[in-house]
C-alpha cells in the first residue's frame, strides 16, 4: 500500500475513532432537576428543567416544555436569568407556540465566572402578549472543583 493511502485511512480511523468516543453537553441526556405545570385560559403545559454538567465550570440548563392536551397555548417566554454566570452557547430567551405533541426543548450554555463559587439560574415563563409570570425556579449551583452541581 502506498504511504499517501496508509495516511488517509490513519486519518479516517482517527476521525471516526475520536468522533465516537466524544459526547458533549449538546447530546448527553439531562439531570433533570425540577418540574411543574402551568396554565391559563388557552391550554397547559408541562416544564421540565434539567441540567449537563460541564468539564470546565460549565453547564448546559435544558428546559423541555410539553402542552398537555390538545389545545396550543397563546406564545410564551422562556428565560434563564443569571447571576453569577456567563452565557456560553445558545440564547438565554426563547419565544413561541408549544404545539400539542410536538414538545420544545431550549438548551443554553453558561459558565461560571471566574472566581466565583457559586450562581444562580432562574428559569420563568411569562405569557408573550402581557408578559403575565406563569413559571418561575431558582436554581443554586455551586463548584465542586471544575464541576458544577446543584445546591
Amino acid at each position: 500500500m502506498r504511504p499517501r493511502a496508509i495516511m488517509v485511512l490513519v486519518g479516517l480511523f482517527a476521525l471516526v475513532v475520536g468522533g465516537c468516543n466524544k459526547r458533549d453537553a449538546g447530546t448527553a441526556a439531562p439531570v433533570e432537576l425540577v418540574s411543574g405545570k402551568f396554565k391559563d385560559d388557552t391550554g397547559e403545559i408541562q416544564i421540565d428543567v434539567g441540567y449537563v454538567a460541564g468539564r470546565d465550570r460549565d453547564l448546559t440548563v435544558v428546559v423541555r416544555m410539553t402542552t398537555i392536551g390538545l389545545e396550543e397555548m397563546d406564545k410564551i417566554v422562556a428565560d434563564v436569568v443569571v447571576d453569577g454566570f456567563v452565557l456560553i452557547d445558545g440564547s438565554p430567551e426563547w419565544s413561541g407556540f408549544v404545539p400539542p405533541r410536538q414538545p420544545i426543548t431550549h438548551r443554553v450554555r453558561f459558565r461560571l465566572l471566574d472566581g466565583g463559587d457559586s450562581g444562580t439560574l432562574t428559569v420563568s415563563v411569562r405569557r408573550s402578549r402581557d408578559s403575565e409570570l406563569l413559571y418561575e425556579t431558582p436554581l443554586t449551583f455551586v463548584a465542586n472543583g471544575s464541576v458544577l452541581a446543584p445546591q
